[in-house]
C-alpha cells in the first residue's frame, strides 16, 4: 500500500503546467509532495491509519465544500469557482497527509 500512495507524489510534476499555461489551478498539484514521505513509513498499522485519515479529509471536504459553495451561491461569485475546488482538493490532501502522520506518530 506504501508503494501506492509513494507514487501519487509522481502526480506533483503536473503543477508545472502552471508555468506553461499560466493558469493557478495547476498549482494544487502541488499538495502531492507530501506523497513522497510516505515511501518511510514502516508499519502494520499503515491500512488502519489510511482509513482514519481519509475519513478526516472526506469530513474535511464536505465541510468546505458546501460551505464554499453555499457562499458563492449567495454572493453570485461562481468566477471563484476553480479557486474553490483547487483550495478544497488541495486542503483535503493536506488534511490526509497531517492526519496520517499524526495516527502513525501516536501510534494508534
Amino acid at each position: 500500500m506504501k508503494n501506492i500512495l509513494w507514487y501519487l507524489g509522481f502526480l506533483s510534476l503536473l503543477s508545472l503546467l502552471f508555468f506553461v499555461e499560466g493558469k493557478i489551478g495547476f498549482l494544487g498539484f502541488l499538495g502531492f509532495v507530501s506523497f513522497f514521505s510516505v515511501y518511510k513509513i514502516s508499519d502494520e498499522m499503515l491500512d488502519a491509519n489510511i482509513g482514519r485519515a481519509s475519513r478526516n479529509a472526506f469530513v474535511c471536504a464536505m465541510l468546505f465544500g458546501s460551505v464554499s459553495l453555499g457562499y458563492l451561491y449567495i454572493t453570485q461569485g461562481i468566477p471563484l469557482l476553480g479557486a474553490v475546488f483547487v483550495m478544497q482538493f488541495g486542503g483535503s490532501l493536506l488534511v490526509f497527509m497531517l492526519s496520517l502522520f499524526y495516527y502513525q506518530k501516536a501510534g494508534k
